[in-house]
């Protein structure tokens, strides 16, 4: 049998948690014409007449900006969310009026105060990386836990991401135990990005978290299963190393092979390393139970 010789990096040692976490909120609220400014607080669709105005004003060609916000306005003064959220969008991106990232913030603070909890998000992130308005660490962190404070848990894991990537810098690491915390009520909404940043606090260690690679495991196992193919190729390197798991040689290719589908590059790399050294019977093993699980999955 061949011997698996083959030197991989640390799985997470390329990941930056504010950078990746920041990203992958803003998808959460790319702009109110897209995503959360579209449902009431809780989740349902509204639009009052005022907004369905507003939005067909918008629509023209070209668009009406000015009636578009009046109509915005008259919606946000009877207490829409969703109206308040449009107006800061407006202000934030110039449409038909000078941009203004004060006026927006001030629009999506109304709008995270009526129940529109993703705003709390987004001004936690403008407030931290000074995104259209001054850069200001406690008004971010009173975003964000206004968010926490109010259960929101893309809020609670974009907080966490935060506490992670302080206490990599040296800040506050003794606050890694609060994000951890913050992340197991995540993940136990059904938040599956909370195991990206439970698996890494139990692998490295960050500001002092003890190191449990069994428990790293298995939060890389769950994000893995949930499709994500960084963490897949996390779990490859898992298995070829017996790290928090039984060594498995063809669990590690079937889970390279999964991360490679996914377009993790290091997967890939690690799926090609793995494929060079197996014998004809594994490779075969592997792809199968990639396919399985794919099958599965769909």
């Amino acid at each position: 049998m061949p011997t698996h010789s083959a030197s991989f990096a640390h799985p997470f040692q390329t990941f930056r948690p504010l950078r990746i976490a920041a990203s992958l909120c803003a998808i959460l609220i790319a702009g109110p014409g897209v995503s959360a400014a579209a449902e009431a607080a809780d989740g349902t669709p509204a639009q009052t007449p005022a907004e369905s105005r507003a939005h067909a004003h918008m629509a023209a060609d070209p668009p009406d900006w000015d009636a578009a916000r009046a109509a915005f306005h008259e919606a946000a003064d009877a207490g829409s969310p969703t109206a308040m959220a449009h107006l800061g969008w407006i202000y934030e991106k110039g449409h038909g009026v000078a941009a203004d990232g004060d006026e927006a913030a001030a629009w999506y603070g109304h709008a995270a105060r009526a129940g529109a909890y993703d705003y709390a998000m987004k001004l936690g992130w403008m407030y931290l990386g000074g995104q259209n308005v001054a850069q200001d660490r406690a008004r971010a962190e009173a975003w964000f836990e206004f968010g926490v404070d109010a259960g929101h848990t893309p809020t609670q894991v974009a907080w966490a991401s935060v506490l992670i990537s302080d206490a990599l810098g040296g800040r506050s690491p003794e606050r890694v135990f609060e994000a951890r915390t913050l992340l197991e009520s995540a993940l136990n909404e059904g938040y599956g990005l909370a195991s990206f940043f439970l698996a890494r606090l139990y692998m490295e260690g960050i500001g002092g978290h003890p190191v449990d690679l069994q428990q790293a495991a298995k939060y890389t196992r769950i994000g893995a299963a949930d499709g994500h193919a960084q963490m897949q190729g996390w779990l490859a390197v898992m298995y070829l190393r017996g790290q928090g798991v039984e060594a498995d040689v063809v669990q590690a290719a079937k889970w390279a092979n999964l991360a490679a589908a996914g377009g993790d590059a290091a997967g890939n790399d690690l799926r090609l390393a793995l494929e060079a050294q197996l014998d004809p019977e594994q490779i075969q093993a592997a792809r199968q139970r990639a396919v399985h699980w794919a099958l599965e999955r769909d």
